[in-house]
């Protein structure tokens, strides 16, 4: 009686365990991703962004850390700050005493990026420069939430352009999916509208790595320009994402603390936008 009780239980146990593993749900980031889109919550960010001229280190790295915010729709504001490590020749002419030196340095020195509402607000870095007194944020033209300040060419946020990157990954091992996509169909794929000509043709390698609830904690892309006689020059930016669904809030800075680009005049500082890929500015 008692081996025909254990056998009993044994196959009871493989028929209630089949199920899990017969209908286990499929791997799906985009899912994933878009389930964390709740007001007041959000996702803490980090970037190290490194360039290689002809394979060679070039020493200087950019780095970005900060938080965004989502709503029901994606990403809606931003919080982040950039450091730059400079190269040993950058690095000298800005420590020496030569005209000029001193705007340089600003350039380099930590930028803060806050964008909410639409609007970007940046503090620091070359935003620092010849400002009224009490005066201490620029606000700046419109940009993306998620790449204000960013190195980054791919944008997870960006529907359609993370379904492209998964479907196109060459391997997806370990929930980590590698693959490559030109500059064209990337920008397609973002924006719908195509780059063309020999910046189309550009190869995007790219590594996107999903956690075991399927939710991104890594992107890496490189970029690798071609000048000919003047040799490669290569972008590698590393994104890591972490904290997803924690409590965010970001606020724009005290209004009588900022002040407006265009009252700099023509040679107020811009957010960067590496290459416009993401066809942000469209």
């Amino acid at each position: 009686m008692r081996r025909w009780i254990a056998a009993t239980l044994t196959a009871s146990a493989v028929v209630v365990a089949t199920p899990a593993f017969a209908y286990a749900a499929p791997a799906d980031p985009v899912g994933a991703l878009q389930k964390q889109f709740v007001e007041g919550r959000g996702v803490k960010v980090s970037e190290t962004t490194r360039m290689t001229s002809d394979g060679q280190d070039t020493g200087a790295v950019s780095r970005m850390t900060g938080v965004l915010q989502f709503g029901k729709s994606g990403v809606v504001a931003s919080d982040i700050t950039r450091r730059v490590k400079l190269d040993g020749a950058t690095k000298k002419i800005v420590a020496s005493d030569e005209e000029g030196t001193e705007s340089l340095a600003a350039l380099f020195s930590p930028t803060r990026y806050i964008t909410v509402k639409g609007k970007t607000y940046a503090k620091g870095g070359a935003f620092s420069q010849d400002l009224p007194e009490g005066k201490k944020w620029v606000s700046v033209e419109y940009a993306p939430e998620a790449g204000a300040g960013s190195s980054q060419v791919i944008d997870i946020f960006n529907k359609p352009l993370l379904k492209t990157l998964l479907k196109g990954a060459k391997s997806s091992k370990g929930g980590v999916y590698k693959g490559a996509i030109s500059v064209k169909d990337l920008t397609k794929a973002t924006s719908g509208t195509a780059v063309k000509g020999k910046l189309g043709k550009i190869k995007v390698e790219y590594q996107i790595t999903v956690n075991g609830k399927q939710l991104i904690t890594r992107v890496v892309s490189k970029l690798t320009l071609n000048f000919g006689l003047l040799g490669t020059m290569a972008t590698t930016t590393d994104t890591r994402y972490s904290g997803w669904g924690a409590k965010v809030s970001v606020v724009a800075p005290p209004a009588d603390q900022v002040i407006d680009a265009k009252e700099l005049g023509e040679n107020a500082p811009e957010v960067p936008d590496l290459l416009n890929l993401n066809g942000s500015r469209d």
